[in-house]
Order: structure tokens, then C-alpha cells, then sequence
């Protein structure tokens, strides 16, 4: 038993293609380039698969993530600061010391959340979903998404 990430880049609406994480890793750390979409953004779907004797038995969790890149197709380092910025106040803002004064509801994490799934998640049209879909089934050899 085990899992695997599968990852799938889409440069346009309904167009998806497999990529490698060698190459997403790179794109982060600044050492490669990766197409970016019309907007201006490097988008992909991340598809966590469970495995059984190496085969893929069922999908655990599918993420759609998007980082701006640089015209030259590099990541667009102020974004990705941002994003970064953003994750440990959605995750750990709940867990306050101090207590909020009265009659103040202490929302400061929902908001984070909120501003972190806008700079760093996308929503896949009907096609994105379709594509993915078959994509996913045709790697593991059976319907599983």
C-alpha cells in the first residue's frame, strides 16, 4: 500500500496534460520555466492516488493550484511570497493567546483562508473536470475518478 501524486498542467480551459514534479520543483526554486496561461498563470491539478500493489486503487484528494509566472515563464517570486504569507495565518489564526475584546468575532483566519484559496487556487470548468477525469482513469487503467 502506498500513494502517489499525480500532477497535470493546464496551459488552457479543458486542455490538461501530465507533468512532471521534477519539473513543477524546479519552476518554484526558479531553475526552469513552465508555460503560463492567458492570465498569466501557471496552473495545474494535483491528483493524491491511493496505491495497492502499485496499481492505483482510489483518488484520496485532487487540488487545483495556480502560481503567476513572468512573461519569461519564470515564477513570479512576489506572488509566490504572498501565497507563503498567507498560509500559516489561515492555518494557525484560529489558535489565538488572547482572547478578541467583547462583541468582536475573532475572523481574522477565515479571512486568511479566503485570500490564500484566491492567490493560490483555481476552479476547473466542466471540460477541466472532463479532461481530468479521463486522464486520471486512463493512467490507473480503471475508473476511479
Amino acid at each position: 500500500m502506498g500513494v502517489s501524486v499525480w500532477t497535470f498542467m493546464r496551459p488552457r480551459a479543458g486542455e490538461l496534460r501530465p507533468v512532471s514534479q521534477r519539473a513543477l520543483d524546479e519552476f518554484f526554486t526558479g531553475a526552469a520555466r513552465l508555460p503560463a496561461d492567458d492570465e498569466g498563470f501557471v496552473r495545474y491539478a494535483q491528483v493524491v492516488v491511493n496505491l495497492e500493489n502499485r496499481r492505483a486503487v482510489e483518488v484520496l484528494r485532487v487540488g487545483f493550484y495556480q502560481y503567476r509566472a513572468l512573461k519569461n515563464g519564470k515564477v513570479d517570486r512576489k506572488h509566490l511570497g504572498a501565497i507563503m504569507a498567507a498560509a500559516p495565518e489561515a492555518a494557525l489564526g484560529a489558535l489565538r493567546i488572547d482572547e478578541p475584546p467583547p462583541g468582536v468575532v475573532a475572523a481574522e483566519h477565515r479571512f486568511a483562508k479566503r485570500r490564500l484559496e484566491h492567490l493560490g487556487t483555481w476552479k476547473p470548468t466542466e471540460d477541466d473536470l472532463a479532461k481530468l477525469r479521463g486522464l486520471v482513469n486512463h493512467k490507473a487503467d480503471r475508473e476511479i475518478l
